[in-house]
């Protein structure tokens, strides 16, 4: 139990280990927080130096590449002034024959002899020369007839040299002709790239032309590209390797014995399917990278880095790798003065801490020294005030006693005037609920007119016609059969109603379980004629659901309302009275009847006011104002129901209505 002395004790000590317990908290976060950047900043060099590594051989490849399209363009040119050196030098060694065989030989001499000297030739490129003739009026060029020995190869009739052909002598004597040629090679048909360079020989009327394959000339640029990369070296035991479009090495910068060798054979197989995806996307425009990376952890501190890129055209894939070995000792320097700065803060945030400790403790010592003081002080006064209270109770009792007698007298006479007003609105009730129901007699003795009215109506005409039949000797004892039997039935159908009546009139209070269709059905039998008269059609969808209650007086309630919808649609005096009654199962608790009317509805302003006893919105020739008043007392206060009104529009025979909807929720 605590002690009121100890509590001097408390003000001095739980501030000071406040202070100390919130600084050593606030001074370990901000450690925390200074360790946790150090690391994050760490990582990030760590980031950012792998990085560099990465970009540092994609510039090596740019280069590289850079020096493959260079190579390309510089060989390309270089071809085409050596296939054209060769037409130059058949174009001297031509005019030579010409000069020395005019008017000795004929030209088909010449230019047998012309081919022959050039057969004899075996340029280092691989080049095939020919001789075409050429008819300037039939804008077209002629075979020569050359013997096989000299001729059979060395005419061409591609479709796409003919063309360009035929172009380049309407403008120019001679010029470049690039065209593709299909050739067979191991019994496959390939298409292979040609260059050609033509020259008009006016004096013969002869074309004179070079063609040399682009395929053995791309081959020759390409082992000079491969011997280039061969002298290239890399730091850190870097190498440079090149694939073909089979993943077959084709040139490697350190190892040689694994020239020839597919990756997929010497590398792990993330790496190489990483390559074979980045090559299958790239042949076929899909990769978004230009150069593909691939990181090899080979332990803490170790990593191999590859880079790799596709060249198009020739379907290669350069790579580059490089080990890159003992990160840390590489950041170390970077890290160090990071590290001395996080020390330092740390150092900083300790020693604010207890510099904050032992000011606020001394702070806190004057402050409790003070407060103890003014609750010594509050102590005494509390004591003195014990004894004034005491004092004061002593007084307090009789004056309680004396309060309390006078209580019970008031409490005694509100209770005997709340009884007299419990009566007062017993019989109040009791008044209105006779009132109802005598309104309800009067409703029903004016259904039992209408009820009868037909009965009677067919009894009496059943009875003049057999008055007329005996008059002029007609009736026949069959005839008097049926008719008396009509009659019997019809009487016993006044009796049937009879009997509804006075049952709807007996005062049944017991509480019975009773389908609600049953009900429903015996309050549309008691007002059928007086519904018919009026030319109101009643739509029933019905629901079987049973509930427990006093049946005559939901009998009442349900007769209350649609005696008001029937006055309703009467004074509206529309063409169409629909009247739409629909019993569901709402859930597994209540049961609801909902009864909607074509009359147009009730006014926004009088809606609330419709449950209120004396409030009609007719005549008071036609209307008291307790009958749905009735009916809420009926099913909410006896029945432990709901009952709700609004305006609702309704569809009924694809015709829109709009009326009073009355829904009334009962217990299950």
């Amino acid at each position: 139990m605590f002690k009121e002395k100890n509590l001097s004790k408390l003000i001095f000590a739980v501030p000071i280990l406040f202070i100390i317990l919130t600084s050593t908290i606030i001074t370990l976060i901000h450690i925390k927080k200074a360790d946790d950047k150090f690391k994050l900043d760490s990582s990030k060099l760590k980031q950012n130096f792998l990085d560099e590594e990465r970009l540092r051989l994609s510039a090596i490849l740019d280069s590289i590449n850079s020096y493959i399209v260079f190579k390309k363009a510089t060989s390309t040119n270089v071809l085409k002034d050596k296939v054209k050196s060769r037409i130059e030098f058949a174009d001297n060694l031509l005019t030579k024959l010409y000069n020395n065989s005019i008017g000795i030989e004929s030209k088909s001499s010449i230019q047998i002899n012309l081919l022959a000297s050039l057969s004899d030739m075996k340029p280092d490129d691989h080049g095939t020369y020919f001789i075409y003739g050429y008819n300037k009026k039939t804008d077209e060029f002629l075979f020569p007839k050359i013997t096989e020995k000299h001729g059979t190869k060395l005419i061409y009739s591609n479709k796409d040299f003919l063309n360009q052909f035929n172009e380049l002598m309407k403008n120019k004597n001679e010029g470049f002709i690039f065209y593709t040629q299909d050739v067979v090679e191991d019994s496959k048909i390939k298409q292979i790239s040609k260059l050609t360079y033509i020259k008009k020989f006016e004096a013969l009327n002869m074309i004179l032309g070079y063609s040399v394959f682009l395929d053995k000339f791309d081959e020759t640029t390409k082992d000079e590209v491969l011997n280039r990369l061969d002298l290239m070296t890399l730091k850190n035991e870097g190498c440079i390797f090149t694939l073909d479009d089979n993943l077959k090495i084709i040139q490697h910068s350190r190892k040689k014995d694994k020239i020839s060798k597919n990756l997929k054979d010497i590398v792990e197989d993330n790496l190489s399917q990483k390559i074979e995806e980045y090559f299958n996307l790239s042949k076929i425009d899909l990769s978004k990278k230009k150069y593909e990376h691939y990181w090899r952890k080979i332990n803490k501190q170790d990593y191999k880095l590859f880079v790799f890129n596709y060249i198009q055209n020739w379907d290669w894939i350069l790579g580059l790798s490089v080990n890159v070995e003992n990160i840390d000792s590489h950041i170390t320097k970077i890290i160090g003065s990071i590290e001395a700065q996080r020390n330092d803060s740390i150092n900083e945030s300790i020693k604010a801490a207890l510099a904050f400790i032992i000011i606020a403790s001394i702070i806190s010592f004057f402050i409790s020294k003070r407060i103890n003081r003014l609750f010594t002080n509050y102590q005494r006064r509390i004591e003195s005030q014990k004894n004034a209270l005491k004092n004061i109770n002593a007084t307090l009792a009789s004056k309680v006693e004396e309060k309390t007698q006078q209580l019970e007298l008031l409490n005694g006479k509100l209770k005997n005037k709340f009884k007299m007003e419990v009566r007062k609105n017993r019989k109040k009730d009791q008044i209105l609920y006779n009132q109802s129901k005598m309104a309800a007699m009067g409703e029903m003795i004016g259904n039992i007119a209408h009820q009868w009215r037909q009965p009677l109506s067919t009894i009496s005409t059943i009875a003049s016609g057999n008055n007329l039949k005996i008059q002029f000797d007609t009736l026949s004892n069959d005839e008097l059969q049926n008719d008396f039997t009509k009659i019997v039935d019809t009487t016993k159908h006044l009796s049937n109603t009879i009997e509804d009546f006075r049952n709807f009139f007996m005062e049944n209070k017991s509480i019975e379980k009773f389908d609600l269709n049953d009900v429903i059905e015996k309050g549309l039998s008691l007002i059928s004629a007086s519904m018919q008269n009026n030319y109101i059609t009643i739509s029933k969808n019905f629901n079987s659901v049973e509930i427990n209650g006093v049946k005559n007086e939901l009998l009442q309630a349900l007769l209350n309302i649609l005696n008001n919808s029937r006055d309703i649609l009467v004074e509206k005096k529309e063409d169409n009275r629909i009247i739409v009654i629909d019993i569901f199962k709402e859930n597994d608790n209540f049961a609801s009847i909902v009864i909607k009317d074509s009359g147009g509805g009730i006014d926004d302003d009088l809606i609330e006011k419709v449950f209120e006893p004396y409030f009609t919105t007719k005549d008071t020739k036609h209307g008291t104002g307790i009958g749905l008043y009735m009916t809420k007392e009926i099913i909410v206060n006896h029945m432990n129901g709901k009952l709700h009104v609004q305006n609702e529009e309704f569809v009924y025979d694809d015709v829109i209505y709009k009326g009073a909807s009355f829904k009334i929720s009962l217990p299950i």
